[in-house]
């Protein structure tokens, strides 16, 4: 298709009554899974006109109907000119590990891994492009420069970076075939079911809205996509859980979807955290707490085994309510991941 050519989108029955933006943003992404376009790009495209519904200018806000169709062009989307270059760093991303082919970073928290829209804005993709040159052109996409995996902005923790192509190719395959063993460290409130336990329910995007995804009950849609979740209860405290998570799918906010389906949700999640939870006098940091903490895996018949531990913020918080905590699995657990969190 050239670029040049007319596209149109169809709106289906699950999009009824999204705003404009949010329908166009999920039927480019569906559409362009590869591509990056997020809201941000679709309110441009429609407050500059380049977007029709029925044959007419809308605003972002317009509610769609069963069967509108939106026009546009393809070469409005997704502008020739969007050149990812090197920011000045403000954020700080610490090295782990690295060799000829990955580098292994603790992403901070607060630091979104790739542009969404905004290309002046400071970003993990913008930090290698500066740091290593040559990983521009590794990958799908220029604006994810070597960017295999992700997490969200407000999660921490463990990233790999592929240096080569070779590199990318291998570690994709290597996570969409699941041989990659992901452990996370999450606070939630409440306490979970068991000690020990396995969560086993579809993830669907919910019609109309951008990040939140929600666990199907006992319904089977073509959107669902199975998730499961292994979980281990580490310390419990009097009101909240500090838990691993081992996520044997990769599904889009797959941990924090699941633990609030068991009405557990991650402490300071915007998102999933019940409103009688956030109006309550409890504790609701500036981020959610949920930590990449540990990334095995076998890359060129070589073992990676990567450990981050918990980051300031997150060892602050759990080291303030020790007072009364019970341990849930022998504490040298902690000495090479949780640093710091030794029972007084």
């Amino acid at each position: 298709m050239s670029l040049s050519s007319k596209i149109t989108f169809e709106i289906p029955r699950r999009l009824v009554n999204s705003r404009l933006d949010v329908a166009l943003k999920t039927l480019v992404q569906e559409r362009y899974p590869k591509k990056i376009f997020s809201r941000g790009l679709a309110n441009k495209c429609i407050q500059d006109g380049r977007v029709l519904l029925g044959g007419k200018k809308r605003q972002s806000d317009f509610l769609v109907h069963l069967h509108d169709v939106l026009e546009c062009f393809e070469k409005d989307l997704f502008p020739k000119d969007a050149v990812l270059g090197a920011l000045v760093p403000t954020t700080d991303i610490p090295v782990l590990f690295e060799d000829e082919h990955i580098v292994v970073i603790d992403k901070p928290a607060g630091l979104q891994m790739h542009p969404a829209g905004n290309l002046e804005k400071e970003t993990v993709a913008h930090w290698i492009v500066g740091k290593y040159p040559l990983a521009q052109g590794v990958g799908e996409d220029v604006l994810r420069p070597g960017i295999v995996h992700r997490l969200d902005k407000e999660t921490s923790g463990i990233v790999v970076i592929a240096k080569t192509k070779e590199a990318f190719v291998s570690m994709k395959e290597l996570f969409q075939k699941r041989m990659i063993r992901k452990t996370y460290i999450a606070l939630v409130y409440g306490h979970m079911p068991e000690r020990e336990g396995k969560i086993q329910k579809p993830i669907s995007r919910r019609s109309g809205e951008l990040k939140r995804f929600v666990v199907e009950k006992g319904k089977e849609s073509q959107e669902a996509r199975d998730a499961i979740t292994e979980y281990t209860v580490l310390i419990r405290y009097e009101n909240f859980d500090l838990v691993e998570a081992r996520p044997k799918t990769g599904r889009t906010h797959q941990i924090r979807a699941h633990f609030a389906s068991l009405g557990c949700p991650l402490v300071g999640d915007k998102t999933y955290t019940f409103k009688s939870l956030r109006r309550e006098n409890t504790l609701f940091p500036k981020r959610h707490l949920l930590h990449a903490t540990k990334l095995v895996f076998n890359l060129f018949s070589k073992q990676y085994d990567m450990i981050a531990p918990l980051p300031d913020d997150f060892q602050a918080i759990v080291k303030s309510m020790q007072k009364g905590s019970v341990f849930c699995v022998p504490r040298t657990y902690f000495s090479g991941i949780a640093l710091g969190l030794t029972k007084e």
